[in-house]
């Protein structure tokens, strides 16, 4: 008679597969859920894995200093990863310098996500959450990004948004024409003048991708103001640009 496996050699197989320094969710579906946690416990008090909060671990690397935090890159897949999909995605400060648009290293990761978290402190990283209150696909995150860079643009630190925007056209020159019509439909979840500044981008570096969408869901008697934005752009006023 073969004996099914303990849920505690489950969990210490699952761990055994880990790299060190790999951040993980646990999820305990069809399984004893206090039995998982118990087999997790017991792996924490033996030092083979950090609890950063529940349901979350990581495999410690270990130097002669002693354990040593996940990297900020671990923590954010954890954050923005659930059951293999997509919940989230980074934003704010530190993808504009992930992005080289700002020198700036932020001390907080910004995670936007569907609903509210509250701020938190996980390992020592200030967590911060952005709410996108629609749907999104892995494959729409780096849209999504493009499009929150539009949004801040004004706030971007030690950055011109007249230097930002070529460097927003070059990223935007290796999508498709049916991700530029996806960013299209994206950016109506986003605020009239992040559509007005993409809409003007598109006209005058991608011609022959239909705005109309776009401008068709401006208020003609709402006026933005950008810096600098004659210099990187054809016709501004069309799109309400002073």
């Amino acid at each position: 008679m073969i004996t099914a496996p303990s849920t505690a050699s489950i969990v210490d197989r699952q761990v055994n597969t880990l790299s060190e320094g790999q951040a993980f969710d646990i999820f305990t579906e069809g399984k004893s859920e206090a039995a998982y946690f118990r087999a997790l416990s017991r792996l924490v008090k033996t030092g083979k894995l950090v609890r950063i909060e529940k349901g979350k671990y990581y495999k410690p690397v270990k130097n002669r200093f002693g354990i040593i935090r996940p990297s900020e890159a671990e923590l954010i897949k954890m954050l923005t990863q659930r059951g293999g999909e997509t919940v989230g995605y980074l934003t704010g400060s530190a993808l504009y310098n992930q992005w080289g648009l700002t020198t700036q290293v932020p001390n907080t990761i910004t995670i936007a996500r569907r609903s509210r978290l509250p701020e938190k402190d996980l390992n020592g990283y200030k967590v911060k959450f952005a709410v996108r209150p629609f749907s999104f696909i892995a494959t729409d995150v780096p849209l999504l990004q493009l499009l929150d860079v539009l949004m801040d643009i004004r706030r971007i630190p030690d950055a011109a948004p007249a230097g930002i925007i070529p460097l927003l056209v070059a990223r935007m020159r290796v999508l498709s024409s049916g991700q530029l019509e996806r960013l299209i439909q994206l950016a109506l979840n986003y605020p009239p003048s992040t559509r007005a500044l993409l809409g003007v981008m598109l006209e005058t570096y991608f011609p022959a991708q239909d705005t109309k969408r776009l401008h068709g869901s401006l208020n003609p008697l709402t006026k933005f103001r950008l810096k600098g934005l004659e210099t990187v752009v054809a016709d501004k006023t069309k799109w309400n640009f002073k």
